[in-house]
């Protein structure tokens, strides 16, 4: 009789260490269903994979660091689209104030306005353009500045005088050297 007790004692051993293993598999959803535990047994399914709560932290620091440069490249490509919008308005608004002006000055011309009001209403103007200019990069805002037909040189010339001294160093570093010349002289020649 101990013949066969002994070898039955170690199947049960077996048996009981076999469940347990299949419980803890599915108590800690490595498993999820029958077909799941096939999978691992037979070799079909990637044993290294484990659940999130036993991951190790570098693989979470890994993931995390993964959505971090996601988050950078999309803020950077949103401040492209943003500064692209910026430097469209300072365009937009440059092309307005110069009409604005040029209606100002038909209207000063037919009586309209006094000259006070119209370099009032320019010196607003010129103000308004010289917010704007901080605000975008000194390459855009020297090729908007030299485009041929746009601003007067004197326009700007009082308009770069308006800019902080950063800004407009900047932006002139950025226009064409005989222009920026141009600029200068007539900026020394405006009263202060």
């Amino acid at each position: 009789m101990k013949l066969i007790i002994v070898p039955l004692m170690i199947i049960g051993m077996f048996a009981s260490f076999a469940a347990a293993v299949v419980a803890m598999l599915f108590y800690t959803k490595t498993v999820n269903s029958m077909q799941e535990l096939e999978d691992l047994v037979s070799g079909k399914r990637d044993t290294t994979s484990v659940v999130d709560p036993y991951k190790q932290r570098e693989d979470r620091l890994e993931e995390l660091f993964e959505l971090a440069d996601q988050y950078k490249a999309r803020y950077e490509e949103q401040t492209r689209t943003a500064e692209a919008a910026q430097e469209s308005l300072a365009a937009a608004r440059t092309q307005l104030r110069v009409r604005e002006d040029s209606v100002l000055t038909v209207q000063r011309r037919l009586g309209g306005i006094s000259d006070s009001t119209l370099q009032a209403q320019q010196a607003a103007n010129l103000r308004d353009l010289a917010r704007y200019y901080t605000k975008i990069k000194p390459s855009t805002a020297a090729e908007i500045l030299q485009q041929e037909g746009e601003l007067s040189d004197t326009t700007v010339a009082r308009l770069m005088k308006l800019l902080p001294a950063g800004q407009m160093a900047k932006i002139m570093n950025n226009m064409n050297a005989d222009f920026a010349a141009r600029i200068t002289k007539l900026m020394l020649q405006l009263a202060p």
